[in-house]
């Protein structure tokens, strides 16, 4: 793979890391509004996880073509 593939996918997994801790937390740091019945922080949360989720998996398909490998 190439090296901007392996610096993307670290800038998107230390951006996603950032924005659930410092700073990000500060951001997010209230109740208010309530989202999906849940505080702005939880969902906040919940949000980067997805989010981290999602460009990891996309990372994985990119890499691997989306097959395991026994």
């Amino acid at each position: 793979m190439s090296k901007t593939y392996h610096w993307l996918v670290g800038l998107h997994f230390t951006l996603c890391t950032l924005a659930m801790i410092w700073p990000g937390a500060l951001i997010a740091n209230r109740i208010e509004p309530m989202l999906l019945g849940l505080p702005f922080l939880f969902f906040w949360y919940i949000l980067w996880m997805l989010v981290l989720f999602a460009g990891m998996w996309v990372a994985f398909v990119i890499r691997h073509g989306g097959r395991r490998h026994d």
